[in-house]
């Protein structure tokens, strides 16, 4: 689904629902988990880059604010629902009890919540997995 974003000189910036979420949104909930984690599990830099899929630098790089905004890791986390769904992300990763297609619909279920929260833009729904 397409969304009009912002105007520019001969007319308006057409974006993608999910090319919005990948820049804005995605990085704050992949800086959510590893903060999650990094403090509710006590897993390394190293296994947290393995579980997920990246490298320890980048493990590092959101632990240390370089991606994700702060505030809004803490904003996400602040909210009930949310936070509910990055402790269950974030429990299926340190326990391994997810296969890859079920954690990359956690993830868009919880992208979605937080484009409908934040951004006030939805998209198709999907089934619901929680």
């Amino acid at each position: 689904m397409l969304y009009l974003t912002k105007r520019v000189k001969r007319g308006v910036l057409l974006r993608a629902h999910c090319e919005i979420a990948a820049t804005e949104v995605v990085p704050v909930i992949r800086a959510a988990v590893v903060y999650y984690l990094r403090e509710h599990y006590k897993l390394s830099n190293y296994t947290i880059a393995k579980k997920i899929g990246t490298t320890a630098s980048s493990v590092t790089n959101y632990l240390k604010e370089r991606r994700g905004k702060s505030q809004k890791v803490m904003e996400l986390l602040q909210d009930p629902e949310l936070e509910r769904m990055i402790r269950m992300i974030a429990k299926k990763i340190a326990e391994d009890s997810a296969e890859p297609e079920e954690l990359s619909s956690m993830l868009c279920a919880t992208c979605r919540l937080v484009m409908k929260k934040w951004k006030k833009q939805e998209c198709v729904p999907l089934p619901s997995l929680w």
